[in-house]
């Protein structure tokens, strides 16, 4: 890689209401990803309140602390990167209220990898961390979208897949069928499966099962729902059908990803100066109810 990027620790950790990390600093960069609750991050002398989905840049020798305002769970991704990427990455937004599907698959790609310790895993970790960088840098940029801009679509086209993908993110837990799509964009169901393919890469029912994956993945990562019920929530009526596009879609059963990633990980990629003695650089700790309003 042109810029060389090193993650050296990837942590996965549920909180409860009141739970904190008090004030530290450490010499690397530490991305916090909400998957689920609340926390308030307090960085240098800025205030973030993040909630699922969210993510916090913490550059390194800062100043920062975590909060937990409810029952959360964040993927923390701590690393370093050459010099000439970390000007760059220091001039990124330090709160995002939301990263967009690309952003969100390669985190959790990364957290997948830590946990599954398969052949070179460290070497993929840092690449997915670094395109993760490269697409962040993109987007404030303005040059990253989701639908393309191929001059075979045309602008009310894009426009209006462009509605069908909200569509399918605002109804993820309802039966999505194309042919209610096509018709809520005034299309004809072959015509909208042509212009979804065109604009998105991909034909609509493999991107609504793509989606209704990730979700699953997430509610896996951070709730307490078993397999049926994560199924039943995602609109499937058949588990069996569910957790056959599940190992399809992932290469694993449901319940196996559900065994890798339920508990709290801390993992370490490498083993370095910034690798800690303990299992986490700073303990949780309790704090007082009132310090909370």
């Amino acid at each position: 890689m042109r810029n060389q990027v090193i993650v050296h620790r990837v942590v996965k950790n549920t909180k409860r209401t009141g739970q904190y990390i008090e004030p530290h600093s450490h010499a690397f960069f530490h991305y916090i990803y909400a998957l689920g609750g609340h926390t308030r991050v307090t960085v240098a002398e800025e205030v973030h309140e993040t909630e699922p989905g969210s993510l916090v840049l913490i550059p390194p020798e800062t100043v920062h602390s975590i909060t937990s305002l409810d029952t959360s769970c964040c993927l923390d991704l701590k690393f370093s990167c050459s010099d000439a990427l970390a000007a760059q990455i220091s001039g990124l937004p330090r709160y995002l209220r939301a990263v967009d599907d690309r952003a969100n698959s390669l985190i959790r790609n990364i957290f997948e990898e830590a946990v599954g310790q398969e052949r070179d895993y460290d070497e993929i970790i840092n690449i997915r961390m670094y395109e993760l960088l490269i697409l962040l840098l993109r987007q404030q940029s303005g040059e990253e979208g989701q639908v393309s801009a191929c001059c075979s679509v045309s602008a009310p086209d894009r426009e209006n897949i462009r509605r069908a993908l909200r569509i399918v993110e605002e109804e993820l837990e309802t039966p999505l069928r194309v042919a209610d799509l096509a018709e809520r964009c005034g299309y004809s169901e072959n015509y909208f499966r042509q212009v979804f393919r065109e604009s998105v890469g991909m034909a609509p029912n493999a991107y609504i099962n793509q989606r209704k994956i990730a979700k699953a993945k997430e509610l896996m990562l951070y709730s307490e729902r078993n397999v049926t019920q994560i199924a039943e929530q995602l609109g499937y009526q058949s588990i069996h059908y569910f957790s056959r596009l599940f190992k399809k879609v992932t290469g694993i059963t449901p319940t196996d990803y559900i065994s890798r990633v339920k508990d709290n990980r801390p993992i370490n990629i490498i083993h370095n100066a910034n690798t800690p003695r303990g299992e986490f650089e700073i303990p949780v700790r309790d704090l007082a109810p009132e310090k909370l309003e």
